[in-house]
């Protein structure tokens, strides 16, 4: 027979184990947890890299050439159809200055689809108005090729210039 004694001890042993064990469990639940660490930053898209034409990124490197159409651009606009010509004759009498001379330089931004921005037409130089006028009605028809920026097509000012006989002096 076993004593009273006995089987009490055997129970306050395990009861004591059963604490200690439920001691550990909760202490180890309630200790704080290691603090997270931050939030890797998040890098700027590289617009330098080159972007394939149509790619989600292109409104980036357009939204740069439009607050800057005369940005560093790895191919500028080009006319790929200059037709009609700039000047055709029969020309006005007394358009061309001494010894056949005539000058004309000009820009203006060519859009993302080869099209010439007529409202952004500016003359820098120019020997007779007549010039500009024509210059100006043929541009309206001329198609080019858009300028490329990292890979994508983005406005950009076209510029030409042409003289023709002796330096004018203006």
């Amino acid at each position: 027979m076993r004593s009273p004694s006995a089987g009490a001890g055997t129970r306050r042993g395990a009861a004591a184990g059963a604490l200690a064990a439920l001691s550990l469990a909760l202490a180890v639940a309630c200790a704080p947890s290691p603090p997270n660490p931050p939030p890797a930053p998040v890098a700027a898209p590289d617009t330098t890299a080159v972007v394939p034409a149509g790619s989600d990124l292109c409104y980036l490197t357009v939204a740069e050439a439009v607050k800057n159409p005369r940005l560093d651009v790895e191919q500028v606009p080009a006319p790929v159809k200059m037709a009609p010509p700039v000047f055709k004759p029969p020309y006005p009498r007394g358009v061309f200055g001494k010894g056949n001379a005539m000058e004309l330089e000009f820009e203006v931004l060519v859009d993302t689809l080869g099209k010439a921005d007529l409202s952004t037409f500016t003359v820098l130089k120019a020997s007779n108005p007549w010039f500009v006028t024509q210059a100006k009605k043929a541009v309206a028809k001329w198609a080019f090729t858009p300028a490329v920026k990292t890979g994508c097509k983005v406005p950009r000012f076209y510029k030409l210039g042409i003289s023709l006989g002796p330096k004018t002096g203006k």
